[in-house]
This record gives C-alpha cells, sequence and structure tokens, in this order.
C-alpha cells in the first residue's frame, strides 16, 4: 500500500450545516451547523479514519456517541464539559456507544478525531443528558 499524503490546501472542508444527515440533523445544535470537518483520511473496513474540526466560540456539540471509540485532540483552542477543560495540546478517548458532549471555548476549537476504521454513526443521547 502506498503512503498517502494529505497537504493542508488538499482538505475539502465543508460547512457541517451543508453536509445531508437525514434525522441526525434534529439532534444538532444550530451553533455547529456554521463549523467545518474534513477528512484527512476517511478510513473503511480496515484502515483509520481522521477527521479534522474547525468550531466557533461557544459552539455546542449536543450530548451523543458513536458506535466505535474515539479519541479527541485538541489542536488550538479549548474544549468545555461541566468543570472540565481541555486545552491545546490535550487529547481524551471517549468509549464506544459512551454520550458525551462538549462545548468550544471562548476562542473556538480545531480537533482531530480518530477512529480505528470508518465511522459515520450517531447516537443521539437521551433527553436530559447534561451539556
Amino acid at each position: 500500500m502506498a503512503f498517502r499524503v494529505h497537504p493542508p490546501e488538499s482538505l475539502a472542508w465543508r460547512r457541517i450545516g451543508d453536509i445531508e444527515m437525514g434525522a441526525m440533523r434534529a439532534h444538532i445544535d444550530p451553533s455547529e451547523l456554521d463549523c467545518h470537518l474534513a477528512f484527512h483520511e476517511p478510513g473503511d473496513a480496515e484502515t483509520p479514519q481522521l477527521l479534522e474540526m474547525r468550531l466557533k466560540p461557544h459552539t455546542l456539540v449536543t450530548p451523543h456517541s458513536h458506535e466505535l471509540g474515539e479519541i479527541v485532540y485538541v489542536v488550538a483552542g479549548s474544549l468545555r464539559w461541566g468543570d472540565h477543560v481541555l486545552e491545546a495540546g490535550g487529547s481524551m478517548f471517549i468509549p464506544a456507544r459512551t454520550p458525551y458532549s462538549y462545548r468550544a471555548g471562548e476562542a473556538g476549537a480545531r480537533l482531530l478525531n480518530i477512529r480505528a476504521r470508518e465511522d459515520h454513526s450517531f447516537i443521539p443521547a437521551a433527553v436530559g443528558t447534561p451539556r
């Protein structure tokens, strides 16, 4: 298998609100719809997925989970949930099917999301999950 190289200018950035998401849209906070994402690696059944997100200040990522565990690495800015703050350079592991939510900090956030293989699942958390 040949190396795949992804220079920054080659990334296909998309506004989240412009992505076809069906019923999932009802579970997305409006603040997230105006943010952007790009896949460095789309992943497949055997290769990892790497997604980059650029969140505007105070963007809310509503409570949800995914079929696969994931690692979130904060490249710039910060993420906040409850009394916790994750600054640039920090990371967190979120196990599969574990509901989570966070809000981008004052300067927004740029983050990398890494999963073991392709995963576009989105499982809304139960109503009443704390934000």
